[in-house]
């Protein structure tokens, strides 16, 4: 029968279901393309690997990681992923690693795909939410390395969504979960979850708050700020007051910014004033100067999340969910471009890392806009057209430039990287310096020596005499940390660039992984004696 409602429901559920399915696959594979053929890697997932293993081993916070010689003694970075790590089976992490971010991700877009379905009972505008949260350039570029952002920025998600459901009172099946119209229980399950997520990310936090103020602001309820601000005596509660330390941490960081963002994205060594060949003092890393400076950060930015262009042209809109998801979304765009282009906000961090919070309600906001949409074709459609060309685009980009990257690898592990470290393992010293400083974190990991490295934690001071940019000769950390070895990527730079020839002595070479050993005063020395400053730095 042709009107036959029942058949109607059942092929609905059915394209929900394949579309789903679909959409999901898709996300995952975008995500885990830059490791097809590759061993997967990532700036920053040894570093969370390593802090997983040392809360296994060590239960109890603050943790200690001695492998980093420019960090203090005990840890003060966020630790919710760490922990959600370390729950995790050891030997499936150390095995699958490179698949947690996208998994993570997929769950958040499958979160979008239903509450989409349920909140607008449309497989069209589920299916847009959806496909527009897959296709995101910045959300694939973010999860080939395993780091805290797409577990925080699911937190942030499940956050807001259940604040928002303490002020929209439920008409639907969630009514008899949460007490009809009592807005008790979402809101306290919002106050949990944004004490967690103070406790997992900190650029994710800013977005948040960025985004329930502008709530407050937008709808005359105290109530986003309100919870918002009392998230963080309890994300003090919950952690035993290691969150005091994490504050410290973070002013440690803004002042270490508010003196080098200059030099944020620099390279260490032709920036350096030490080595450089370029103009030291105006910076050469994502801030240049210059008009064409602007023009290739404001590319960057549309690479990262071609729907702005959406958005810029998307009425607000009038369902009550989908104003205040609008509106979640534009707070943050607006701290994003803040962040980027408004000078003394960019210590606070690239504007663009900010706007993986913003992908869930804008994917929402363009989905009802395209779905309540009357008459023909609207600017909103043009632009959205144009927003999934532009990341297309931007995705043949990435992927084009991950697999043609000769030096400072992002997402995979260079082979003769892992070689080196191998062969590292085996000689007896104990400390190693890297260049560049990216592969510090897989080359401790796996050699099992200390490096000159570190940035997470702690007083950020003994880090800037060697990052963003080189500040003193190198012979400095040799003696300071003991250096035994110097570990080089020639295609980054080379010792004669390093002026290192008569302090270090070839050791053995991997491809384009030099390894070096460190002169002692006398000639080459035993590892572990090229200084007494170890106990300096003990």
């Amino acid at each position: 029968m042709p009107n036959d409602p029942v058949l109607a429901r059942q092929t609905e559920a059915m394209a929900f279901f394949i579309v789903g399915i679909a959409l999901t696959a898709l996300a995952v594979y975008l995500r885990v393309r830059v490791f097809i053929g590759k061993q997967p890697g990532g700036v920053d997932t040894w570093y969370y690997l390593a802090s997983a293993q040392a809360l296994r081993r060590q239960k109890r916070l603050p943790i200690s990681l001695p492998q980093y010689l420019l960090h203090d003694q005990y840890e003060s970075y966020p630790a919710g992923f760490p922990i959600f790590l370390a729950i995790l089976p050891e030997a499936w992490l150390s095995r699958y690693f490179w698949l947690l971010s996208p998994l993570i991700d997929a769950c958040h877009l499958l979160l979008l795909y239903f509450l989409s379905f349920r909140l607008t009972d449309s497989v069209l505008a589920a299916g847009t939410a959806g496909l527009i949260y897959a296709v995101t350039p910045q959300l694939i570029s973010e999860t080939r390395n395993l780091n805290g952002r797409a577990f925080a920025s699911l937190l942030q998600t499940l956050a807001m969504l259940a604040l928002l459901r303490s002020v929209i009172p439920s008409v639907g099946p969630t009514r008899a979960l949460t007490g009809g119209d009592n807005s008790l229980a979402p809101m306290i399950a919002a106050l949990i979850l944004i004490a967690l997520l103070y406790n997992t990310h900190t650029s994710t936090t800013i977005a948040f708050l960025v985004s329930a103020a502008t709530l407050t602001v937008v709808t005359s309820d105290w109530r986003f700020v309100v919870l918002a601000a009392l998230g963080l005596p309890l994300a003090i509660v919950i952690s035993g007051g290691y969150y005091l330390r994490v504050v410290n941490n973070h002013i440690h960081a803004l002042r270490f910014w508010m003196r080098n963002v200059r030099f944020t994205r620099a390279h260490q060594v032709h920036d350096s004033p030490i080595f450089g060949s370029r103009a030291a003092a105006r910076g050469g890393g994502l801030y240049r100067s210059g008009w064409r400076a602007w023009a290739a950060l404001g590319a960057r930015v549309l690479g990262e999340n071609p729907f702005i262009l959406a958005m810029l042209v998307t009425p607000i809109p009038n369902n009550i969910w989908a104003f205040n998801m609008y509106w979640w979304a534009v707070g943050i765009l607006a701290w994003s471009m803040l962040t980027t282009f408004g000078g003394p906000l960019r210590i606070l961090g690239p504007g663009f890392h900010y706007m993986k919070a913003s992908v869930f309600p804008t994917a929402y906001t363009l989905a009802v806009a395209v779905n309540i949409r009357e008459g023909g074709l609207q600017p909103v459609d043009v632009m959205l057209f144009l927003s999934f060309l532009g990341s297309f685009a931007a995705l043949a980009y990435f992927y084009r430039v991950m697999d043609r990257r000769q030096t400072e690898q992002t997402a995979s592990t260079p082979p003769d990287l892992v070689e080196a470290s191998e062969y590292l393992r085996q000689q007896p010293g104990r400390h190693v310096l890297v260049l560049p400083t990216m592969y510090a974190d897989f080359v401790t990991y796996h050699s099992g020596k200390g490096v000159v490295w570190g940035g997470h934690s702690g007083d950020l001071r003994r880090l800037e005499e060697f990052f963003p940019v080189v500040r003193k000769p190198l012979s400095y950390f040799f003696e300071r940390y003991a250096v035994d070895y110097l570990l080089l990527d020639l295609a980054y730079t080379t010792l004669a660039t390093l002026k290192l020839e008569s302090a270090t002595e070839p050791l053995n070479q991997f491809g384009s992984i030099a390894l070096y050993q460190v002169r002692t005063a006398s000639g080459v020395g035993a590892p572990g004696q090229t200084a007494s400053a170890l106990a300096q730095h003990g």
